[in-house]
């Protein structure tokens, strides 16, 4: 019989006299103790653990390699070489409050990492003149991957978007563009070429700091007791916007990080006037050349590597200054362009020296070449309708471009909000009307916007003709002088008015014609002996008065009149003249983007009814336009 001492239990663990009773079966009132025990010694000391380590490094899943991301107070631990960027923004005046519109972003360089690194090579494969491989790099530049670099991202992440970069690429493919970009020709010109390259890219390749905790302070211009003070936080871009009350003359506005006061950024208040003229613009093939619509390789090309200066619109520019010169005018430049590109667009600005204003561009999404060449217009609606919200006494003029949907965005604007649009003003870039010649759809363009302008100014506001009383009964001679004599001795006689109790009641159509339901067919004279025949007559009204000269109708009606009452209905007629196509389902066939413009034009003045805003179209040689433009802004604020 085998001894208690060399017995062993299920544990392996050598069993004694003392605990030979575990031998027997355990109740479930035993079981359940020795659970609790075991939950109570083990779990419990476990996921107190756990819940504390994540209470005290919440922060490590958005930290880079070997540091943290948050203090202990939860604020983010901001890099020596984190920055705040202000965009222009404006501050208004209502009553006497003040409201200060505050936006920016927060950032840090980018690292040269694997994702960088390839976006650098594609973009030297786009821009290098001829090469066999931008197609390919154009198409992977296009790629959604390329999102924006967060602070929390690390080297694995970077190494999976890589792999996954590949996946929709030919690796043999990706080998050679990356190998092919360092061929680049060397000297002094590709050196400064590739400076700037990666100087313009670098808000692209920098990383955004999402959930950083900042304080607005809005300075005042004389010594005041309470300073308005706001705290805001980045979203998951790193951009943040707000807007700050005050009681006080704002005068200077301070973005500081909370958990570093060594971070930091200054800008002076912009102020704008609740009345005058605002110009609302677009940027990109309005006020600078760029290309949204030609062939995306000339497009980086020229975003990248030339010359600010070479962007200029000469006769744009010179029109925007002539209209600053005017009193109250302020300028609010809306674009689908990203906030990354603002430093190098402030470049432009003041290098041309166009007039300054607030600016309200789009947060980056990832795709550098969508993010310029898109046409949205519903991007720009909370902008446009905002900066009408804000300002409304102004009255305002839309400036934009026929590369872009910026006219269906002006002219849902313009509906929205009915007698503040003054006119919209559309720049027409080269190649964007027609399929075929764009001067023809321009030229149709002008005559349908001339027709509908000249009919509208001849019936907008018609004046009615006083007539005076010809029939002057009171005894009263009046006193002759040898001017009426003279004027009396030249003018034909006056026709004398009929008094009212004498006139018929006018008819708004003439009289139908008695029934003759006689004359229906042919009767014999025995049909007719035999059987009478009842005529009914209708009673007839009696007819209208006769015509009365023009001189004495309450409203002359123009030739400009009876020529839209023709076309109202339909204004695609008189087309012959365009390729030869007798209708507009012809032109279609024949040139699809002119027919395009012609509905897109004819669907907008449609809108614009009763709006009082005037669509014009504009090339950059039309002096006459800008002449008239501007004097008509310098009349009305006369």
């Amino acid at each position: 019989m085998t001894s208690p001492s060399e017995f062993s239990n299920i544990n392996g663990r050598t069993s004694s006299p003392l605990d030979s009773d575990l031998s027997q079966p355990l109740s479930r009132r035993q079981r359940l103790l020795g659970l609790a025990r075991a939950t109570r010694d083990n779990y419990i000391p476990r996921l107190t653990g756990q819940v504390t380590q994540i209470a005290s490094g919440a922060s490590r899943a958005f930290a880079t390699p070997g540091s943290d991301l948050y203090d202990e107070q939860g604020n983010v631990i901001f890099p020596k070489d984190a920055s705040i960027t202000l965009f222009p923004s404006y501050t208004r005046q209502v009553g006497d409050k003040y409201y200060i519109d505050i936006k920016g972003w927060v950032s840090c360089p980018g690292l040269m990492t694997r994702k960088n690194r390839l976006i650098l090579s594609l973009v030297r494969q786009v821009t290098r003149y001829n090469s066999a491989n931008s197609d390919q790099a154009i198409h992977q530049l296009e790629s959604d991957k390329l999102k924006q670099d967060m602070l929390q991202d690390d080297v694995s992440d970077l190494e999976s978007f890589h792999s996954e970069a590949s996946k929709d690429s030919n690796p043999d493919q990706l080998r050679n563009v990356t190998s092919s970009s360092s061929s680049v020709q060397t000297g002094p010109s590709a050196f400064n070429n590739e400076e700037l390259m990666k100087e313009r890219l670098a808000s692209f390749i920098a990383r955004s700091i999402p959930n950083a905790a900042l304080t607005v302070v809005i300075g005042s211009h004389v010594v005041h007791s309470e300073i308005a003070e706001k705290e805001v936080f980045t979203d998951a871009s790193g951009n943040f916007e707000t807007t700050v009350q005050t009681s006080y003359l704002p005068s200077v506005i301070q973005v500081k990080a909370n958990s570093d006061d060594t971070i930091f950024s200054f800008q002076d208040v912009m102020f704008v006037p609740g009345e005058g003229i605002g110009v609302i613009s677009d940027i990109d093939d309005t006020v600078k050349l760029t290309g949204v619509i030609g062939d995306k390789r000339e497009l980086m090309t020229n975003l990248l590597l030339k010359e600010v200066t070479t962007w200029s619109i000469p006769p744009v520019i010179s029109w925007y200054d002539n209209i600053k010169k005017l009193d109250n005018v302020s300028f609010h430049y809306v674009s689908n362009s990203p906030w990354q590109l603002f430093s190098t667009i402030e470049q432009y600005f003041r290098a041309v020296k166009l007039p300054y204003g607030s600016f309200h561009l789009k947060h980056y999404t990832g795709n550098i070449i969508s993010s310029l060449m898109e046409p949205s217009s519903s991007r720009k609606k909370k902008s446009l309708d905002k900066i009408l919200n804000d300002f409304p006494e102004k009255k305002f003029i839309c400036v934009g471009d026929s590369g872009e949907a910026d006219l269906e965005a002006y002219v849902d604007l313009a509906k929205s909000h009915p007698g503040h649009i003054l006119s919209i003003n559309i720049r027409v870039v080269e190649d964007s009307l027609s399929d075929v010649d764009d001067n023809k759809i321009l030229n149709e363009l002008v005559r349908i916007l001339t027709t509908k302008r000249r009919v509208t100014s001849s019936s907008a506001t018609p004046q009615p003709v006083e007539i005076p009383n010809l029939i002057d009964l009171s005894d009263d001679s009046p006193v002759s002088t040898p001017q009426a004599e003279e004027r009396r001795a030249k003018l034909p006689p006056m026709i004398p008015k009929k008094p009212t109790n004498l006139k018929g009641n006018s008819l708004e159509k003439k009289p139908p014609l008695p029934r003759r339901d006689y004359l229906a067919r042919a009767h014999t004279d025995s049909e007719l002996a035999s059987k009478p025949t009842v005529i009914e007559l209708t009673t007839v009204e009696s007819p209208p008065l006769p015509k009365r000269p023009d001189a004495v109708l309450h409203h002359a009606k123009t030739e400009s009149d009876e020529a839209f009452s023709q076309h109202e209905n339909n204004l695609f007629d008189n087309l012959q003249n365009i390729y030869d196509s007798p209708n507009f389902y012809e032109l279609e066939e024949m040139d699809r983007k002119g027919a395009n413009w012609i509905r897109r034009v004819i669907t907008s003045l449609q809108d614009l009814e009763g709006s009082g805003t005037e669509l014009r179209l504009f090339s950059d040689g039309d002096q006459q336009f800008f002449a008239n433009s501007t004097e008509d802004l310098r009349n009305l604020k006369r």
